[in-house]
């Protein structure tokens, strides 16, 4: 029999914590709820199961909410005792919670909460089942309570400016500011800052707030490096911070014959930690929500640093929310295809088919809602309520845009491959076709054989080129290889297009031009783009970066002084570039039970690093110019070198001489 876990409704856990989430966003001293509709856990759930026990056994469900439970038709109460005699039994327990998240527990010797139960909202055809995490292994965890740790941190510098003491903590961090040692009845302002100027900024800085009646201050967690604290009375005593975060292991590592490439790792790794959370969010300090395009790519990143399941699985559920569909995941209609187009790509790195099982309604339901919008010639368009991103860039947005359309046509395929796994063979059929078909006509609108490129938007007669549509013709494989040796030459390569300036669509870039075997290139833009924000000071990723800007310039943002994220998810992409493309790993088959490493030097001389596998394993690459080293503990694996493969076997060195 398996460990008792707290169980739930399928996806309320991660609906529950989601409202908490967004529920904490502040800026210029205001709360910022989100501006989307959000949807909640059940209030009426009910769990079943049917066991057997041997002999007569003391059943005791725990419940902080109302509820009952029935065995075999009777009735008993919740957070008591009740002996159960021997033999076959159905349980159900009836729970309803006005608020927060009805679960139960159990742990009795023949009956225990697990992920063998179902649950339903008491409507027909809603039975599920269940949700469980193994970390609420107790009658006295919590799944109210997200499981954070705490360590504290001191300032390593501290300074007496004009609006107080400005307190330097050395780097990004999330955490919960404690002050000790001030005047009672002071008037204590505290200013939080990602930079030193927004930290004594007090007009414009985005968080700050004003406190009394204390001597000691334990404040709402946030994200800073720098704090100004100031105050009417005495100076404090002490000011630290407990740094709240979440356990996640790095399994991966990387390093090369490039010292500056070892930086960009570590800090991108750092951003992926600080931004890994309940789940993977967009930035820390302004947002703190969940956006399905930043997780996206952390999901990504993910896979190449922690390879951490749980909080792919809690992300994806928090965004994918529950039927029916009124609007676009963070109302936009990419994030919404982004996150169909993630889910699949979850379950081929990890093989998860129950998960998938359990999300495809949901998934159906999401895309219904998106195909429903489009305009006379399928396409989609912009309806009110929606918002068309793709990027922040200037580009021909007045009418369907050819980013999109690609990016619609990868969704359906990717629905057309969830179908199949789940057995929906005729949702399967219809979805590609519906992708065959869009693909027609994108050809026919937007491609432009004369020029080779893809135009933004084929209705306004602008025929403007930016690389957001060529980038995805390459990466998601829509157009043959020779069109995208084209595409290469005439967008990707050519300095006149509009450069991209955010990391979130350099990524998309680096990956498609990775994929078309200019690593060098991609190598290049690393150490000048990611490489440029180090060496301006970054300790954590920018969520835009253009090395032209003055240094005010790169904390600017959304028409405010500080409004840039200094610490952004969608930055922490050469963790995924340079596992999945130096040392050259990747699955061939779903779960890894196959597997190709295919390292490549390009600009280096030497690299050596580990990229996590499913389950707790690994696989090591190291790398010269005269040979090549592979370490695994799975079996499935080939080493792909020079047109050549060989076997890698479990738990042995493969050494290539080149």
């Amino acid at each position: 029999m398996s460990k008792a876990q707290w169980i739930w409704y399928f996806g309320d856990y991660e609906l529950y914590h989601s409202l908490k989430l967004h529920s904490r966003r502040e800026e210029f001293g205001f709360e910022y709820p989100p501006f989307w509709s959000m949807k909640t856990p059940y209030p009426t759930v009910s769990f079943e199961k049917e066991y057997r026990s041997e002999k007569a056994d003391i059943v005791r469900v725990v419940s902080r909410h109302k509820a009952y439970f029935e065995v075999d038709g009777v009735r008993h109460p919740v957070n008591a005792d009740v002996e159960i005699p021997a033999g076959e039994h159905k349980v159900v327990v009836n729970t309803i919670a006005v608020s927060g998240l009805p679960s139960i527990y159990i742990n009795s010797e023949y009956l225990v909460t697990d992920d063998t139960w179902t649950a339903n909202n008491n409507t027909v055809g809603s039975s599920l089942p269940v949700g469980t995490w193994e970390v609420y292994d107790s009658p006295d965890s919590d799944p109210e309570e997200f499981p954070f740790l705490y360590e504290t941190k001191t300032p390593v510098k501290s300074t007496k400016v004009s609006e107080g003491i400005l307190y330097d903590f050395g780097r990004e961090m999330y955490g919960i500011i404690r002050i000790e040692g001030v005047s009672p009845d002071a008037n204590l302002r505290v200013i939080y800052g990602e930079s030193p100027e927004e930290a004594i900024d007090p007009e414009n800085a985005l968080i700050r707030e004003t406190v009394t009646g204390k001597d000691c201050y334990a404040l709402a967690p946030r994200a800073f490096r720098y704090v100004c604290v100031g105050s009417d009375g005495k100076e404090p005593r002490s000011v630290t911070a407990d740094y709240e975060y979440l356990p996640l292991e790095d399994k991966a590592s990387f390093t090369c014959s490039r010292r500056i490439i070892k930086d960009i790792w570590d800090t991108c790794a750092y951003t992926l930690h600080l931004n890994s959370r309940e789940f993977f969010l967009d930035g820390i300090k302004r947002d703190r929500w969940c956006w399905s395009g930043d997780a996206y790519q952390s999901f990504m990143a993910n896979n190449y640093l922690f390879f951490d399941p749980e909080i792919t699985k809690r992300t994806i559920l928090a965004l994918l929310g529950k039927p029916p569909y009124e609007q676009n995941v963070n109302t936009i209609t990419d994030y919404s295809m982004l996150l169909i187009i993630g889910t699949y790509e979850y379950y081929y790195a990890t093989g998860d088919k129950k998960f998938l099982e359990s999300c495809y309604p949901r998934l159906r339901g999401l895309y219904e809602f998106m195909n429903g919008r489009t305009d006379a010639k399928g396409y989609i368009c912009q309806v009110d309520g929606d918002w068309i991103f793709i990027d922040w860039a200037d580009m021909d947005k007045g009418g369907p845009i050819c980013a999109e359309q690609i990016l619609f046509w990868k969704c359906r395929n990717s629905l057309a491959d969830i179908a199949d796994v789940v057995g929906a063979a005729k949702d399967a059929k219809r979805y590609r076709n519906e992708a065959d078909d869009l693909r027609r006509s994108i050809m026919r609108d937007y491609w432009r054989e004369e020029r080779g490129v893809f135009v933004d938007c084929h209705t306004t007669g602008r025929e403007n080129v930016t690389r957001h549509a060529n980038i995805f013709a390459v990466l998601f494989g829509f157009v043959a290889e020779r069109r995208a040796r084209r595409i290469l030459r005439t967008v990707m390569t050519d300095e006149t297009v509009p450069p991209i300036t955010t990391p979130y669509f350099t990524f998309f870039e680096l990956c498609a031009l990775c994929k078309s075997g200019k690593l060098t290139a991609a190598q290049k833009k690393i150490e000048s783009y990611w490489g440029g924000m180090i060496s301006l000071g970054a300790t954590s990723i920018w969520e835009k970066f253009d090395p032209r800007a003055e240094w005010t310039g790169h904390l600017e943002m959304y028409g405010m002084k500080y409004g840039c994220s200094l610490c952004h998810a969608w930055g922490g992409g050469p963790i995924y570039l340079l596992g999945r493309y130096c040392l050259g790993v990747y699955p061939t088959s779903v779960g890894y039970k196959t597997y190709a490493v295919e390292p490549s030097l390009g600009l280096y001389r030497h690299i050596e690093g580990t990229v996590p596998l499913p389950d707790g394993g690994s696989v090591t690459v190291c790398m010269d110019r005269e040979k090549c080293t592979v370490l695994s503990d799975r079996r499935g694996g080939v080493l792909r070198l020079k047109g050549k493969e060989y076997k890698i076997p479990k738990g042995r060195k493969v050494t290539v001489k080149l």
